[in-house]
């Protein structure tokens, strides 16, 4: 039996039998290069997160892990979106919450990057943060982000990583910290309170 003639001449694969090795390593290293950048931010202004979110600096530091989704090149994934930057804890499923700094692009949207955080169970969180007037902020049910465009200026990157953090400090300290959020926190007050 004769198989017929497969036809694998397409753009994508004869330019990608060129230069696959290339654009992996563009991707791996810009991802590298943009956690990097959030990394010497977060470095930078350490005290005043530490202080206006009420987390212990070294606590932060060390667990800020590398992030990026899609995570592997072997996810199922439809290009559409792509994030890349830190999360705090590192172990997401065990978390009842988390914190993430990142660079998020989507496809026909202008970049830019977020400082997020996200609670298993809110309570009145969200609305009580909602209510603070910070510029920049967005909500949705368990969730809370700061956004700052990437645009074409001197300052891209580096600049919006600056304001989100300038934002995302305001939040916490006007808020009063994260601790009154986090599960166990309020675990010990119900305690207490019986």
């Amino acid at each position: 039996m004769i198989m017929p003639k497969r036809r694998s001449g397409s753009e994508l694969l004869r330019e990608g039998c060129r230069s696959y090795h290339k654009a992996l390593f563009a991707v791996m290293q810009f991802r590298r290069e943009v956690q990097k950048a959030i990394r010497d931010a977060i470095d930078a202004r350490i005290d005043d997160i530490a202080t206006a979110m009420k987390l212990g600096k070294a606590e932060i530091v060390e667990g800020l892990t590398p992030y990026a989704d899609p995570a592997n090149f072997g996810q199922s994934w439809d290009g559409s979106e792509a994030e890349v930057g830190l999360r705090y804890p590192g172990r997401d499923w065990e978390a009842k919450w988390g914190i993430y700094f990142y660079f998020w692009i989507g496809e026909g949207e202008e970049g830019g990057v977020l400082a997020y955080a996200w609670f298993d169970k809110p309570g009145d969180a969200i609305s009580k943060l909602a209510s603070l007037g910070v510029d920049g902020l967005g909500t949705d049910e368990g969730e809370v982000w700061i956004w700052e465009p990437v645009g074409e200026g001197a300052d891209g990157l580096t600049g919006a990583i600056g304001r989100a953090l300038d934002s995302w400090i305001e939040l916490w300290r006007k808020a009063g910290g994260i601790q009154q959020f986090l599960p166990s926190h309020k675990a010990r007050k119900n305690q207490a309170g019986k």
